[in-house]
């Protein structure tokens, strides 16, 4: 409702003063000393229109209500000059004449509040805090004090000022000297002249403080400025009142209307792309009017009449044409990239990164040119890429110095976050349109990527260093049990036979108690190979096969107190890694399901699926409790599957019992299985 009652009032404004103007002839207006009111009343009509979208959608956004009440001034300071040329155009002059004056000649400087108002309370509609709201209210001061001294004016200070009344308005006087007024005046101008520049400072002390949504939305009100600066360069080279006049109208439309897209929709155009475009239609049109100004100099100076004005005119537009392109083209590369890098060309910016990534080799080589990809793209200051390495650990490369406030943007392989992205979190360039954020995440999938290769090859090296240390301790305690168990039994044995042989004349029955001691450290001996054998390759393994092998293990586990059984499911051909990894890890978890739950029922089940072989163990007992510290077991059944480039999983289901799973890679050696 609101809404609807503005406009129509700025609209009735606008047809009524039009209607005043059209009855006026040219005598009545510049004997009133008025123009068309009416164009007066359209661009407050205009800046109506730009304020109505807002107050729909916000009906108390002070920003909108700011613009659509000096709107509706402007429109009814139309009406009055409209209705003071039409009034003083009758003898005597009719009625409400003198107040139309007035408003036109006294109080029609309130318009120059509007704008520094606007600056100061959008986009949030109030006022910055802290020291810059002293600031604010100081500039709304000044931007009043023109306003309100001519308001007061006597006759006589505004006839020194030029201010030449048709008739006398009857409006209260100040008694204050004219001389001494027409000084106070002149104060008052340079306050208020001063005032718009300092809302623009207090504008760009907002926008350095904002983030996210009221950055873009200051965004758009650049945007707006570009614009108004190309429109007055119009106006002022064509130097036409009426080209003035639509310039002003076309200015004030373009910034009510950046201001409403700011306040409704911020997002609903990249205004990165739209400046650039603007910059660079501004510049070229610049650049083929300054050439064509040139060649139309030249021309006169070397031809002279020779070259009549069809000629020139066709050749103006044939160089025009020709230069057009080429200057557009260049132009609007150095503009996109001055404003925001090279953003805008996402396959050159990809390509150029997977080129760096590929000339880098681990993840401490191939993060500084990731930033600097990142810096050049988005022609940002200050990037920083984190890596978490293992065990806690960071990678990280910086470019640029770090400002005071960062945002991050995590770096994600799948479910995994596997490092950070720094960013500046303030400045035009650091916010990201729909279109960066989607070059953004092509970069981050792409870092992701490398990081995420980089760091399984620094894996896979550190499994064949642990594989060549295991299998270095594997020898030297294959070689201590040989050496130190093995070795002196034989020796031993060696001697009591010897030692049997000598008696066996003499005192056979030493002899016979010699070579049984013999049979039993032989004995023993078998025993001690047989427990080596079986820590390198369980032989149930070989003998039985793996669903066998664990058959026997549930038996052996079973007693009265807990029932195992094993059961599998489309098994595919495993390598012999993976038969002892599958073996040892339901083993150890029937261990601990035996010795620590105090479980009823065990469960080993084996399935297969494309690629992989999962091994899950459950059990019915106690679970394990959260302040439990993994132990030796737990550790052995997750470095197990890890060393194959597997996982695991153990959780304690709500009904109780822990339930192990381990999910082991599936890759057959043909020749392993011949």
């Amino acid at each position: 409702m609101p809404a609807v009652v503005v406009s129509t009032l700025a609209l009735l404004m606008v047809v009524a003063s039009l209607w005043l103007d059209l009855v006026n002839d040219a005598a009545d207006r510049d004997r009133a000393t008025m123009g068309w009111g009416s164009l007066s009343a359209l661009v407050g009509a205009i800046a109506v229109a730009t304020a109505v979208p807002v107050i729909w959608r916000y009906p108390r956004h002070p920003v909108a209500w700011v613009i659509a009440a000096t709107g509706l001034f402007w429109s009814f300071d139309g009406l009055c000059e409209s209705w003071s040329a039409y009034g003083l155009a009758h003898t005597p002059p009719l009625p409400l004449t003198g107040f139309a004056v007035w408003i036109v000649a006294q109080v029609g400087a309130f318009l120059l509040v509007g704008l520094p108002l606007v600056l100061l309370l959008y986009p949030t509609g109030r006022l910055m805090a802290g020291r810059w709201r002293v600031v604010s209210v100081a500039v709304i001061v000044m931007a009043c004090a023109l306003p309100v001294l001519l308001l007061f004016a006597p006759t006589s200070a505004l006839n020194a000022e030029e201010f030449q009344l048709p008739i006398d308005t009857g409006a209260p006087e100040v008694p204050i000297p004219g001389d001494l007024f027409v000084q106070l005046l002149t104060v008052g101008r340079v306050l208020t002249l001063l005032s718009l520049p300092l809302a623009v400072v207090v504008l760009f002390a907002r926008q350095r403080h904002a983030s996210g949504r009221e950055r873009m939305q200051l965004r758009w009100l650049l945007w707006a400025a570009v614009m108004c600066l190309v429109v007055s360069g119009i106006a002022i080279v064509l130097h036409n009142g009426w080209i003035v006049t639509v310039a002003l109208m076309l200015a004030l439309g373009l910034t009510g209307a950046s201001i409403a897209i700011g306040i409704l929709d911020p997002e609903v155009r990249d205004v990165d792309a739209l400046m650039g475009g603007t910059v660079v239609w501004a510049s070229v049109a610049g650049t083929v009017i300054v050439l064509d100004l040139v060649l139309v100099a030249t021309l006169d100076r070397l031809l002279g009449d020779r070259l009549d004005e069809r000629d020139a005119t066709l050749l103006l537009l044939l160089i025009a044409v020709t230069i057009y392109a080429p200057v557009r083209s260049r132009l609007t590369t150095v503009v996109h990239r001055l404003l925001v890098g090279r953003r805008g060309d996402r396959y050159t910016v990809v390509t150029d990164l997977a080129a760096r990534l590929e000339e880098s080799g681990d993840v401490r080589t191939q993060l500084p040119p990731l930033a600097t990809a990142v810096a050049t793209a988005f022609k940002l200051d200050y990037v920083r890429v984190e890596v978490f390495g293992h065990g806690g650990g960071t990678i990280a490369a910086t470019y640029g110095e770090r400002p005071r406030d960062v945002r991050e943007v995590p770096i994600r392989y799948g479910e995994e976050e596997v490092g950070l992205l720094q960013l500046p979190a303030r400045g035009v360039r650091s916010m990201l349109s729909k279109r960066d954020q989607a070059l953004l995440v092509d970069i981050v999938r792409q870092a992701a990527m490398a990081v995420r290769s980089a760091r399984l090859a620094d894996d896979l090296q550190r499994s064949r260093e642990q594989l060549v240390l295991a299998r270095e301790d594997d020898r030297r305690r294959i070689r201590r049990d040989l050496h130190d168990g093995l070795g002196p039994v034989l020796g031993g044995v060696a001697m009591r036979l010897d030692a049997a042989g000598n008696a066996l004349d003499r005192d056979p029955g030493t002899t016979r108690r010699l070579v049984a001691q013999s049979r039993q450290d032989i004995t023993d001996a078998l025993a001690d190979v047989r427990r080596l054998v079986h820590g390198l390759r369980p032989p149930a393994l070989d003998d039985l096969g793996l669903l066998a092998a664990l058959d026997q293990q549930a038996e052996r586990m079973s007693t009265a107190d807990l029932a195992v059984s094993v059961a599998a499911e489309d098994l595919p051909p495993l390598s012999a890694a993976v038969e002892v990894a599958a073996y040892r890890i339901a083993s150890e978890a029937l261990t601990n399901a035996a010795r620590h739950a105090g479980a009823r029922h065990a469960a080993v089940r084996l399935a297969g699926s494309p690629g992989s072989l999962l091994v899950e163990i459950g059990d019915d007992g106690a679970g394990i409790g959260p302040d439990v510290v993994a132990g030796v077991g737990l550790r052995s059944i997750r470095e197990r599957a890890e060393e194959l480039g597997g996982r695991t999983e153990i959780v304690c289901p709500p009904a109780g019992g822990t339930r192990v799973r381990a999910w082991l890679p599936v890759t057959v050696d043909p020749e392993e299985h011949r």
